[in-house]
């Protein structure tokens, strides 16, 4: 990663588990188990998230009349592919000093039915930003851009305003009521309230791309996920009756470290240049949207994303993993993992999941952390390609040990795995968001303030090599 991020990292965890409030050892100490929920006593005392979870960092703006709202979003998601939609998420229950309503600028929000998600190079502007967020108290939102020292102008399609310095702009609207291609309702309300937090969808409107980025002259890299480097062996010998199977049919790519545009990646396809942005409008319907061709039906412009190996059992006991791009925490209070599961038979990229009524079934799943590791990374390539119904043994052809557990399977390569109960689940249109509340979270124990897990939750800007 390039040293321009270096102040931006983060790590976890910052006191050893071992002594940690909460926490308990098991299993000859081989990892540390934290049981949720919390009381409110000791949410009081410590809201941060109780592990950690790869979520990227954005800054959001939204106007009512005159002012301009100014606030940043921990795990800003697109959760469904046509309509395009984004989610972003605001506490709305006070929970701490560090969870606190954020009540003036939902409000603001939810006046104008409009935002513009930015992001902005690492370096002096993000910096200013960022400290005018946590300078200027939320009932000032609309202070916070002046007081960044910052330029504007404004968006393209709503009345809010967006950063001269963004490389990347989504402008978005509420979502209104409308049916997906099963002539199924979907958006009754654009928003859903989870625990603590108010979930917003909100369609996309237009895309707005720095045009040295467009024209690939420029790249945006982006590191997915975290690093870790195991201490203690990483997990027992896994072995399979065969050989990974052939599967002729389309296949996603995967890296962890992903530069846009390149090679591997569909061109921005821009409708209009102005103010050194490239510029693309999305039509306000899906079925105008829809693409049925694999690469062409990909997100058209990047998007800041972690993952999370979902996995579940089947009613037979056979163990099953799904990764799952754009996973997200959404609530603090209960503490709620979402992942999106496709439903709607678009091509196959966008076709209904085994995952989805296997989840459905049992009520239950499982959500493992994975990091930067050839074993991991292989093991997300083969999982994320075949489906279960295949590969009866697809967990293990994939490189990964299972160790049972009544809740979930557990993948003990892995650093964290969160235990998670359907309290709920969103339509979307071509995805079904699933609210896993999380009931108990697994560390290994080697997971330590020594060792710790290492992220960025910011993409870089760099002149293309390519």
């Amino acid at each position: 990663m390039h040293d321009v991020l270096e102040k931006y990292r983060y790590f976890w965890p910052h006191t050893s588990l071992e002594t940690a409030a909460n926490w308990r050892v098991v299993k000859d100490k081989s990892i540390y188990v934290h049981d949720l929920p919390e009381t409110p006593e000791q949410l009081s005392n410590d809201s941060r998230w109780p592990a950690f979870f790869p979520s990227p960092i954005c800054l959001v703006t939204t106007a009512d009349g005159s002012q301009i709202g100014l606030e940043k979003v921990v795990g800003a998601s697109i959760v469904n592919r046509f309509p395009y939609i984004l989610a972003l998420s605001f506490c709305i229950q006070e929970l701490s000093e560090r969870h606190h309503v954020r009540g003036t600028f939902t409000d603001m929000l939810e006046s104008s039915g409009s935002v513009a998600v930015q992001f902005l190079p690492p370096g002096e502007e993000l910096d200013k930003a960022m400290n005018a967020i946590t300078t200027v108290p939320e009932e000032k939102t609309h202070s916070r851009i002046a007081y960044s020292g910052l330029s504007t102008r404004k968006a393209l399609t709503n009345d809010t305003f967006v950063f001269d310095s963004a490389y990347m702009i989504y402008e978005a609207k509420l979502v209104k009521p409308g049916k997906d291609f099963a002539g199924q309702p979907i958006y009754s309300q654009p928003w859903v309230d989870v625990g603590s937090h108010r979930v917003y969808f909100l369609e996309i409107n237009a895309i707005q791309l720095r045009e040295d980025i467009a024209q690939g002259r420029s790249q945006i890299l982006w590191r997915s996920l975290p690093a870790w480097e195991p201490q203690n062996e990483l997990q027992k010998r896994v072995s399979v009756t065969e050989e990974v199977m052939a599967d002729p049919s389309y296949k996603k790519g995967y890296t962890p470290h992903y530069a846009f545009p390149s090679p591997g990646t569909i061109a921005f396809e821009a409708d209009a240049v102005e103010n050194g942005m490239a510029i693309k409008y999305l039509s306000p319907l899906p079925e105008d949207q829809v693409q049925v061709d694999n690469d062409k039906a990909r997100w058209p412009c990047f998007f800041p994303s972690s993952a999370g190996m979902i996995t579940c059992w089947a009613e037979d006991g056979t163990p099953n993993l799904m990764p799952c791009g754009s996973t997200t925490i959404v609530s603090r209070h209960p503490l709620v993992i979402t992942p999106c599961i496709s439903y709607a038979k678009i091509n196959e990229r966008y076709a209904p999941r085994v995952s989805l009524d296997l989840i459905r079934k049992t009520g239950k799943f499982g959500c493992g952390v994975p990091f930067i590791n050839d074993v991991v990374i292989d093991a997300i390539k083969y999982a994320g390609n075949i489906s279960l119904a295949k590969d009866p043994q697809k967990v293990a052809r994939a490189g990964l040990q299972v160790e049972a557990h009544d809740w979930a399977p557990v993948l003990p390569a892995l650093p964290i795995h969160f235990d998670c109960q359907i309290i709920g689940e969103v339509t979307l249109g071509t995805h079904i968001m699933f609210l896993g509340e999380v009931r108990q979270i697994r560390v290994r124990a080697d997971v330590t303030p020594e060792n710790p897990i290492e992220w960025f939750p910011w993409a870089n800007v760099l002149p293309s090599n390519t």
